[in-house]
């Protein structure tokens, strides 16, 4: 079955599912809120278990069809689990005591990576239900195209559907009308019905048919016109670079060219797949053609720079938990060029009937390697705090670094355990040229109560006068010579309150 039957079929019978998925999974929302994690309970399973319910629910009203309902449920089970582990692991983060210890991890997974990954577990997932293993890229394009316009539309309708609702409340509240005002702000009404409103909104914008094709053409549309924009800036780039030289991507300022390039190397990938299309189609014209083949050349070139910049940047500051994530998402970046190599190779052939016919089960395996590296950030394989702390001690231990320029308060404050662990191991280089230093700056991060604090050793030693100042006696006189306890009010005597009072 093709895209089109697929889209013949898209939505067919599913606003009753929807309706009481969405409402069962506010009713479990609410009772994990306020009868769980309400409690106070630190531990990372309530906010685990929310997760894969909110997850499963979400997964089964994409991926469910009329005539396979079940299988569906099935799958939506499997991508819940799939992320069970990153998700415990790092809410426990969350939940938890989070003291000396950097959360950029725990936003980073829950707030760009776990959403990515999601989308492109429900692509391949929902490719495979309609075709099989593997899956044939051109599902996975449909799909992968489809799946955000259909959860965009489903919030803009839920969204309506809210603002609809208080709006009805508010004009009720002025009719001196208040229960439905009060009944909208209880956790109990408004939890399950934002979930069924989600949940009918995914089904009715699966089955706006036309508005999904319409966008769709649109997005390709946009592709066609962004990739001559790209094809520019990759000539221009060059251009700079034989130039002006390779040094001016090693420039540490901000913006980093390297950040920069790297925002635009993915610009670049979703350009050229809106071009690429299903992979089942002909070359496009020579004016389409070349600028592709432009942007093609141009890619391994400016993101393997960027890769390499990146990486010297490490050398010398070593890694943090936000460079890991960095040099994960460079990696990924860079690692495309095989993909925009291997369609470079059979443009070799001019006349062939299919165009780069090597593209499409590339894509579809680096979707997969973007989902592998991805989770496995997010989990204690790759900890990310323990990766730091081991090569800020890397960056001392190896005089990479003068011990006056390091921070060694980002280990106390920032790696947790991690990050004193390698401070005490830091006490051990007694052979270092700078030990002395090192031990000084051991004992300055020890010492300090904040990061803030030993940023800033001057209002430290400022506070502590003050400390001391207040130890000194009190005068009895106070201002203009009054005494500030006057006769018949002994010391230790507390005035009472006047009925004024």
């Amino acid at each position: 079955m093709g895209a089109d039957a697929e889209t013949k079929n898209l939505g067919k019978g599913l606003a009753l599912p929807g309706l009481i998925v969405g409402l069962l999974t506010g009713l479990a929302v609410y009772g994990i809120v306020e009868f769980w994690i309400d409690d106070g309970d630190e531990e990372p399973l309530p906010l685990t278990l929310l997760f894969f319910i909110v997850t499963t629910a979400a997964a089964y009203l994409l991926l469910a069809e009329a005539n396979r309902l079940i299988r569906a449920a099935g799958a939506a089970f499997a991508i819940a689990a799939f992320l069970i582990l990153p998700d415990f692991y790092l809410a426990g983060l969350v939940s938890g005591d989070t003291s000396n210890l950097s959360s950029f991890p725990a936003i980073f997974w829950f707030f760009v990576s776990r959403g990515l990954v999601l989308y492109l577990l429900i692509t391949l997932v929902k490719s495979m239900l309609e075709e099989g293993a593997p899956p044939p890229y051109s599902q996975v394009f449909f799909h992968g195209l489809t799946m955000p316009l259909i959860a965009g539309g489903a919030n803009i309708f839920a969204g309506l559907a809210l603002i609809l609702l208080f709006a009805w409340a508010r004009l009720l509240k002025e009719l001196d009308v208040n229960f439905f005002n009060k009944l909208f702000q209880e956790p109990w009404f408004i939890l399950p019905f934002l979930g069924a409103i989600g949940g009918i909104s995914i089904a009715m914008m699966r089955g706006q048919q036309a508005v999904l094709g319409a966008l769709r053409f649109i997005l390709l549309l946009f592709c066609r016109i962004a990739i001559l924009i790209t094809a520019l800036f990759s000539i221009t780039l060059i251009l700079v670079l034989l130039t002006k030289g390779t040094g001016i991507l090693f420039d540490t300022s901000f913006p980093s060219p390297t950040t920069i390039i790297i925002v635009l190397a993915l610009g670049g990938m979703l350009f050229f797949n809106g071009v690429y299309q299903n992979g089942e189609a002909r070359p496009p014209p020579p004016w389409l053609r070349l600028p592709t083949i432009i942007t093609l050349i141009g890619f391994p070139i400016y993101t393997s720079l960027a890769f390499y910049s990146f990486m010297l940047r490490i050398g010398e500051y070593g890694l943090t938990p936000p460079r890991i994530a960095g040099l994960a998402i460079t990696g990924l970046v860079a690692a495309y060029s095989v993909v925009c190599l291997a369609g470079l190779l059979t443009e070799l052939n001019w006349r062939s009937k299919r165009w780069m016919p090597l593209v499409a089960p590339l894509n579809t395996g680096m979707a997969v390697l973007w989902i592998i590296v991805l989770t496995l950030l997010a989990t204690p394989i790759f900890n990310p705090w323990a990766i730091s702390a081991s090569s800020q001690y890397k960056l001392i231990a190896n005089e990479k670094i003068a011990a006056d320029e390091f921070d060694f308060g980002y280990l106390q404050f920032e790696l947790g355990a991690y990050g004193e662990k390698a401070l005490d191991k830091m006490l051990t280089l007694s052979e270092h040229p700078e030990a002395a230093a090192i031990e000084a700056g051991v004992a300055r991060a020890h010492a300090a109560k904040s990061k803030w604090e030993y940023d800033h050793p001057e209002w430290g030693e400022a506070l502590d006068a003050d400390d001391e100042s207040m130890a000194v006696p009190v005068d009895p006189k106070g201002p203009m010579g009054l005494e500030l306890n006057p006769d018949g009010a002994p010391d230790d005597e507390e005035p009472t309150a006047s009925e004024d009072d």
